[in-house]
């Protein structure tokens, strides 16, 4: 599925280096980087492929490892921008100086995406002394330089109580807010007891919805599939056709690896040798897009096409990108369903700008 509103994406790891060891990054063992001609190879590639695609926009998103150490950051930035692609940069915010932030700005990038895990003592636990502060003010430094700035929180045990501190941060620090699931892979691989439970995540949802509809000057984008089969049947539909991976756009590592969905490294063949429209019509490409093949609840649930679950988290937990993803709140209780629709009748009904979360 696709929501031809949002833009069809390129997730781009230029470079495998970071600055911090953080304790549930999807990232393994660090692969080489591609001299400039195979990144601009990729971009074209990236070209080709988005004029296929149904969706009206497309963007790049700039990943590492930590992107602000490669020394292609900015040149990618410009060579996107001027070939009429939106772009983004996803980073830990740390080496954000005033210099950086004047860079960024200079190269067009539309928003920056930093992660912040929950209050000085959560965040420092999971990414390393030091970094909460720094990623503050590497956040100020952009909005200084007039470059919006989105927080990423990532959902676990860990981190669940401190969705109140990353909402009060967001308030203070950003101009958008968004969640996303840990996934138990790379470093984090021995992390899946640390998965909520369906029933913490519900709650989790309750949550952002509640500061959705309080917060309306914060964009929060609904991203996660599952927001479809928790507000099913109400009145408010803001989120994109369930998981993105083989849908939505396409992932880049630094070596020219392609996957469908970082969090699920299951290679397809390499962009600097290989067309990305080639690459996108390959069988492991259209498995994933093959929703009839989706095994246990998800295969039987009537939203299979509409939500599809997670397919990382599934195989994160399975080893089978088709299995059912343990998460589901699917079966939500009647008192759940009257406290959602009360929030939800309290919503305008509008489309989410494009995005990533």
């Amino acid at each position: 599925m696709f929501d031809p509103s949002e833009p069809f994406y390129l997730q781009w790891h230029i470079t495998d280096r970071c600055n911090l060891k953080c304790r549930h990054c999807y990232r393994d063992a660090p692969k080489p980087e591609l001299p400039a001609a195979d990144l601009d190879r990729i971009l074209a590639g990236f070209l080709e492929l988005r004029r296929r695609m149904p969706q009206e926009h497309a963007r790049v998103q700039v990943a590492g490892g930590e992107p602000f150490l490669s020394e292609q950051l900015y040149r990618v930035l410009e060579k996107a921008s001027a070939a009429g692609l939106q772009t983004r940069i996803l980073t830990n915010g740390t080496l954000i100086d005033r210099a950086a932030a004047a860079a960024v700005k200079k190269a067009g990038c539309g928003f920056v995406q930093i992660s912040i895990e929950g209050s000085r003592a959560v965040h420092e636990a999971i990414r390393g002394p030091g970094s909460f502060d720094q990623a503050l003010a590497g956040a100020r430094r952009l909005r200084e330089v007039g470059v919006p700035v989105t927080f990423a929180m990532t959902l676990s045990k860990q981190t669940a109580s401190e969705l109140p501190a990353v909402l009060a941060l967001a308030k203070e620090h950003a101009d958008r807010v968004g969640f996303h699931r840990l996934v138990p892979c790379g470093k984090g691989e021995g992390m899946a007891a640390e998965l909520l439970s369906p029933e913490e995540l519900r709650a989790a949802f309750v949550r952002i919805l509640e500061f959705k509809r309080s917060e309306p000057g914060i964009e929060v984008p609904l991203r996660d599939p599952l927001w479809r089969p928790f507000l099913d049947k109400l009145e408010f539909s803001p989120v994109m056709a369930g998981c993105s991976a083989a849908f939505g756009g396409v992932c880049v590592e630094s070596d020219g690896t392609v996957y469908a969905c970082r969090r699920m490294p299951m290679p397809v063949g390499n962009a600097a040798r290989t067309p990305l429209a080639e690459l996108w019509d390959s069988p492991g490409m259209r498995g994933l897009r093959d929703r009839s093949e989706l095994k246990g609840r998800c295969g039987r649930c009537a939203m299979r096409g509409q939500c599809g679950g997670c397919r990382a988290v599934a195989w994160a937990c399975t080893g089978d990108p088709m299995a059912e993803d343990p998460q589901c709140m699917r079966r939500p209780t009647v008192l759940d369903r009257m406290y959602l629709w009360t929030l939800a009748r309290a919503f305008p009904h509008r489309e989410e700008p494009g995005g990533g979360g």
